[in-house]
């Protein structure tokens, strides 16, 4: 039969069986302020109007429960005779737990709030970028809570926080020059959303490493912007940073795409007929769908070798470039053969200067 007055680990049989008690009470009394926060307060805010106070009483009812019974824990051990070293241990432990339960209701309470309120707002704007920007939010002000809460809590169990932080620096420096280049990325996306300058399903062009890109955007993300290359047809994957270091162009931003032609004619064609292929040129472009009402045509040079006939239009935005380019050349041709209206020499023309326009 066990001595009730013999010590066992500095403490009585009945100071045992007392602390023991006083864990089953705390047990009790924390399943007891759940059903509390679970039935009667959860009752009560589901009757209010706004939906704030069933967010903070959902999301703080299992760490208030937590916390409670923590708290009878740790009078519990109060009761209890231990050495020194031991009881030191308790506090310190006691102390951590406690400010990680609070930095687990404040994250989970904040977490609520992202869900509840700013996922809505960012939903029923028209732009991507707050669609984009919140889930970076929400895991940087988690990370933040956290490792506020951890650096805390080491205090409070008396670890030299200072020592950490001065540690966290040197590594921070190394960790930032490894990822200096992906967050270049991440800058060089945020300035993509901010300043428009294409969005998704716009077609641009960008001076790759190799050769020049054009393609449909399909998709800017965080560190990388997705295109499928237009004639290709592939995915492509290019850092956001060559986007803000090299000229991008917008092609579906254009209200048309120019086209300017050079016909050397032969330099014996009569000048009324010159006249007339002029006339021509303008009604060709006229003629084909796809093309804008402004057309320019002119002679820019006269020599020994050739006249030089310009043709200056526009292809529409929404037309095709080459297949309205066609349909135009086609009809030119025709134009030229059915009046006649010769080339210059070949071989003399070799000879010639480009013409600048």
């Amino acid at each position: 039969m066990l001595d009730q007055n013999k010590l066992y680990y500095g403490n009585t049989i009945g100071d045992w069986l007392y602390a023991f008690g006083l864990i089953l009470l705390s047990a009790l009394v924390g399943r007891i302020v759940y059903w509390m926060f679970r039935k009667v307060l959860g009752r009560l805010t589901r009757k209010s109007k706004t939906k704030l106070d069933d967010i903070i009483v959902d999301n703080i009812e299992e760490p208030i429960t937590f916390i409670i019974v923590l708290y009878g824990f740790r009078y519990t051990v109060s009761t209890l005779t231990f050495p020194e070293v031991t009881d030191t241990i308790f506090v310190y432990a006691f102390q951590f737990i406690i400010t990680i339960s609070v930095t687990w209701l404040v994250a989970r309470l904040y977490d609520a709030l992202h869900k509840e309120y700013l996922i809505p707002i960012a939903n029923r704007t028209t732009t991507d970028l707050d669609d984009h920007l919140l889930p970076i939010v929400r895991k940087g002000v988690r990370i933040s809570v956290w490792l506020l809460g951890i650096l805390v809590a080491l205090n409070n169990a008396g670890y030299d926080v200072t020592a950490l932080l001065a540690g966290l620096g040197i590594g921070g420096f190394a960790f930032a020059l490894a990822v200096q280049h992906t967050f270049g990325n991440m800058v060089s996306g945020f300035l993509i959303y901010t300043e428009g300058h294409f969005k998704v399903g716009d077609r641009i062009q960008l001076q790759g490493t190799y050769q020049k890109i054009d393609g449909v955007v399909l998709e800017v993300g965080l560190r990388t912007t997705k295109l499928k290359t237009r004639y290709e047809g592939r995915t492509v994957s290019i850092p956001n940073s060559m986007f803000t270091s090299q000229e991008v162009i917008n092609v579906d931003s254009e209200d048309g795409r120019q086209v300017f032609a050079i016909y050397k004619l032969a330099p014996s064609t009569p000048i009324d007929l010159l006249e007339e292929t002029l006339k021509l040129l303008e009604a060709a472009v006229h003629g084909i769908a796809g093309t804008k009402d402004f057309v320019v045509t002119g002679i820019v040079k006269v020599s020994e070798i050739s006249i030089d006939v310009m043709l200056l239009y526009w292809v529409q935005p929404d037309s095709s470039n080459v297949k309205t380019r066609t349909a135009v050349n086609l009809e030119i041709l025709r134009i030229l053969r059915e009046n006649n209206i010769a080339f210059a020499d070949r071989t003399a023309v070799r000879y010639n200067q480009d013409v600048e326009f």
